[in-house]
């Protein structure tokens, strides 16, 4: 969540309303368009995503557990099922050729690419809380949102890391002035706003179109 005064009430129903939209899609789109054996890693996405968007509208707060919880399973599809990585440290690279690399070393640097997307996505948004706050001496980004970043990002590949953030700050934005507009306020720029909302349907969506192979202008 970012700091400051309540989100107005109609914008936390909008979201709501956004987020059933996206939870009942979500599970058609992983039913119809996913390839076999991926429903299941999507489903639990979007599960734990709902659970997400759930705490976070109803107290700016998001669970440890749920942030554990799509932590693990990241490293799950990292490890298991993900694509290769587009990084250069690949198995075929550090045991020569693909038929000299152990069966166990595409599991272990899947994991080791999912946690280093974590750790550089956490890394990342606390560098600019800290900036923020240096700044502008209040805190820009909770904790929540941090972690919750660390979490999602071993679902992603590299280049969908930044994309997600955007789409889900872009979204936040939108639905913030909307909200301020139709309650007839004056748009706040302190206001709370439950971030981990937007930034985990926003993740899966950019996941799910990766996965499916539909590619949108922000991908690569």
């Amino acid at each position: 969540m970012t700091r400051g005064s309540a989100l107005p009430a109609v914008a936390l129903a909008a979201v709501a309303a956004a987020a059933l939209t996206w939870a009942v899609s979500a599970a058609g789109f992983a039913a119809v368009s996913l390839a076999a054996g991926v429903p299941l890693f999507a489903a639990v996405f979007a599960g734990l995503s709902a659970w997400v968007v759930a705490a976070d509208l109803r107290s700016f707060e998001i669970p440890d557990e749920a942030n554990v919880a799509l932590f693990v399973a990241g490293l799950a599809w990292a490890a298991f099922a993900a694509p290769p990585s587009s990084l250069p440290l690949t198995p075929a690279l550090v045991f020569g050729t693909a038929a000299n690399t152990p069966a166990w070393a595409g599991p272990v640097f899947g994991a080791i690419d999912g946690l280093a997307r974590g750790a550089i996505a956490a890394g990342t948004l606390l560098a600019v809380r800290t900036f923020y706050r240096r700044a502008r001496g209040i805190e820009g980004l909770g904790f929540g949102d941090i972690k919750l970043a660390g979490a999602l990002a071993p679902w992603l590949a590299w280049p969908d890391l930044p994309t997600a953030l955007f789409v889900a700050v872009l979204v936040a934005l939108l639905v913030t002035v909307v909200a301020s507009l139709l309650a007839r306020r004056r748009l706040d720029g302190a206001a709370w706003i439950p971030l981990g909302a937007f930034l985990a349907p926003a993740a899966w969506l950019v996941w799910a179109l990766r996965v499916a192979g539909f590619p949108i202008p922000l991908l690569g």
